[in-house]
């Protein structure tokens, strides 16, 4: 009878503890906590990482260390392989509680789901409003890594800072002209970012104005010749950097560039490495990175 009746309780604390947690590709149950964590796409490393949460390895660390920076990835995570083609056996060896990849890597699902399971979020999708989403994966992580009021400090963090940076921006700002952000693909080809992207979204919540109202593509951006922006002169144009030397002197030598009314008036900026696919936190270091420029 005692047996039984331990059985019964057993039963009930673990039914307590249970955990249903859903995703975009379907539900899985928790008995507990994830533990030991592999994550497969940067903006949701970063977002594991705000939480608290470390994480047993990740894809491509080289590449999150060079571009998103922040949060700072602990050197004990494994590198396991890249964001396309992770190394399953590594991964396996890891023996991890649970997998985070977004739903671009759908391909990969079924095995990834069979070392252990596997959920996915995705914050740039069709939807097209990757802050929004980022903030609703960050709650939806930390109800996952028991990290929910950590969630809802980084949430509010974030929407603390774009304001107050909007606000500085306003107040010390020696222009009001509109924006364009732009990533140099050549010398002839750039990437205008507007709707759809981190970048517009985080200027919205800035109280700043995009020049670029041009389609935009899934990620968020146009791709466009140089000469385009003749139409956008009398804008703030911020470059996403770092460039290449060969850039900046292509740049320094185009008769075109040069005569640009944004350069004669000195108002092009240079921004630093900055993930312009990422969470909250490259929302945050990019509105920095925009205060910093205009109102250095």
């Amino acid at each position: 009878m005692n047996k039984f009746i331990g059985f019964i309780i057993l039963f009930c604390i673990s039914s307590v503890q249970a955990m249903e947690i859903k995703h975009e590709l379907g539900t899985v149950q928790f008995t507990e906590t994830p533990k030991k964590v592999v994550v497969l796409d940067w903006a949701l490393t970063e977002t594991v990482l705000s939480l608290g949460v470390v994480p047993l390895g990740a894809a491509d660390v080289e590449g999150y260390q060079t571009w998103v920076m922040e949060p700072e990835l602990n050197q004990s995570v494994m590198d396991v392989g890249s964001r396309r083609e992770p190394n399953l056996e590594l991964i396996t060896e890891l023996n991890p509680d649970v997998i985070l990849i977004n739903q671009h890597m759908s391909a990969m699902y079924e095995k990834l789901n069979t070392i252990a399971p596997t959920l996915v979020y995705t914050i740039y999708n069709d939807k097209k409003a990757p802050l929004s989403s980022a903030k609703d994966i960050t709650a939806q992580l930390g109800v996952l890594f028991n990290k929910e009021k950590q969630s809802a400090k980084v949430i509010a963090a974030t929407e603390q800072r774009l304001l107050a940076n909007g606000d500085n921006v306003h107040r010390l700002q020696s222009n009001n002209k509109p924006f364009l952000f732009l990533r140099f693909v050549n010398d002839k080809t750039v990437r205008i970012h507007s709707e759809g992207s981190l970048t517009q979204d985080t200027i919205d919540a800035m109280g700043l104005v995009n020049a670029w109202h041009e389609p935009t593509n899934m990620w968020g951006f146009t791709t466009a010749g140089v000469e385009k922006l003749a139409q956008y002169q009398q804008s703030n144009v911020l470059i996403f950097g770092p460039l290449k030397e060969t850039e900046r002197k292509q740049l320094t030598h185009s008769a075109l560039w040069q005569a640009m009314a944004f350069t004669r008036t000195d108002s092009v900026y240079e921004l630093p490495a900055i993930w312009t696919f990422g969470g909250l936190i490259s929302a945050q270091r990019f509105s920095d990175h925009i205060t910093q420029q205009l109102t250095q």
